[in-house]
């Protein structure tokens, strides 16, 4: 098992900290519920008419029928339905008792006033009956779940105004590094701008989390152990980009050891972004992010975000599938799981972009996944399937 495989299971490990808050429906998209849905009715709650037609019995099909009434949806039938007899229905409306066929208007022919006859006797049922959806009392929505536009639906059609989620979490982030001057600067030589941060935000912001951006900290190790120590106070979660590896001045490690913190990796085993640290005291985290762009990308979407959903008690499961490759691709060494920005075009097949390493952020413009290549494969032919994650 590589390193990256054991740091899934440690994730899967980890004990939910999460506390909870009870939210109006109206705000609690994207957030994580914390309760399980139940039915409070049958869905749908009578036969319903699934096409504009008539409404009869299947016997008289072949026969000339009189047309009692016309049922409009949100209205109940007010006429019963005898032999050689129908109704006129609209989609979604309640199907008369007795009835259990709803021909088409196109296979229809009115043959008098009030009177008309199928013309296409095998016609479908064309009902939707009560509870084939589901029933009182299923399940329809398990704590722990994200929720979707899909089950807003459902949130609503079960009349389910208040929903209890999980509570936001104190957020910060903060970019480490001498080097870095935020956007609006024009750097001097030597420096670059900060671009991890407004992608570390970002990214949380699509989870639906806010973060509390704290600015830039320099590589001093006793102006990052005092701001550790202030944003602790008030926070959850710090989360924090470059000072994570094993250079002269990546002090992070330390500083949290010094702290109290228990630090579960230092490694990933992937590449790009194998530096990277995630490190616990109580129900405080500290996640140590690489400072190169696309390395902090894929260390946050692979390894983070699920490690922060894991802990706010979401049963988060990203999407990763197979394509095939629309090109060879080669390597010399292949010792840990490598993540590639690529594109799946039109024809679902996984193309190549330029990316010449971590630090190349402008690649990222252009990829909306990223390809896995496992430890020991250096070769993999065109046409041959690969997984990818979407991002």
């Amino acid at each position: 098992m590589g390193k990256f495989d054991e740091i899934q299971n440690k994730i899967k490990l980890l004990q939910p900290v999460f506390k909870t808050e009870v939210v109006d429906l109206e705000s609690c998209f994207n957030r994580i519920l914390q309760e399980d849905i139940f039915a409070d009715g049958d869905m749908p709650p009578f036969h319903k008419s699934a096409v504009d037609g008539y409404a009869c019995h299947s016997e008289d099909l072949t026969n000339v029928l009189e047309i009692q009434e016309t049922i409009q949806a949100g209205t109940v039938p007010a006429k019963t339905i005898g032999k050689n007899q129908c109704s006129k229905i609209m989609t979604g409306a309640m199907v008369p008792a007795g009835c259990d066929c709803v021909f088409m208007v196109e296979d229809a022919e009115e043959t008098g006033e009030n009177w008309v006859r199928c013309t296409n006797p095998n016609t479908r049922k064309n009902i939707c009956y009560q509870g084939e959806d589901y029933l009182t009392g299923d399940i329809l929505i398990r704590k722990g779940t994200i929720i979707n536009v899909s089950q807003m639906a459902v949130l609503a059609g079960v009349g389910k105004t208040k929903v209890k989620v999980s509570a936001m979490p104190k957020i910060a982030v903060i970019a480490t590094g001498s080097e870095l001057v935020e956007p609006h600067e024009k750097p001097q030589p030597g420096k670059i701008r900060n671009s991890n941060a407004r992608q570390l935000v970002s990214q949380l912001q699509k989870m639906s989390l806010e973060a509390s951006y704290q600015g830039l900290a320099k590589d001093n190790f006793e102006e990052l152990t005092t701001l550790f120590r202030k944003i602790l106070e008030t926070h959850d979660f710090v989360i924090f980009t470059g000072g994570a590896s094993v250079g002269d001045f990546d002090f992070i490690p330390e500083i949290l050891q010094q702290q109290g913190f228990e630090i579960f990796w230092t490694r990933t085993g992937m590449k790009p972004g194998n530096p990277m640290t995630f490190s616990q005291k109580g129900e405080k985290y500290v996640i140590g992010l690489s400072g190169n762009p696309v390395s902090s990308l894929v260390q946050f979407e692979l390894i983070a975000k699920p490690a922060i959903y894991r802990l706010l008690g979401a049963e988060y499961r990203p999407p990763r599938i197979k394509a095939p490759l629309s090109f060879d691709f080669k390597q010399k060494k292949a010792e840990r799981l490598i993540l590639i920005p690529v594109t799946i075009n039109t024809n679902g097949e996984v193309e190549p972009i330029p990316f010449n390493g971590s630090a190349h952020i402008n690649s990222l413009v252009y990829a909306n996944a990223l390809m896995e290549v496992q430890p020991g494969q250096t070769e993999i032919n065109r046409g041959e399937n690969v997984y990818v994650r979407p991002l």
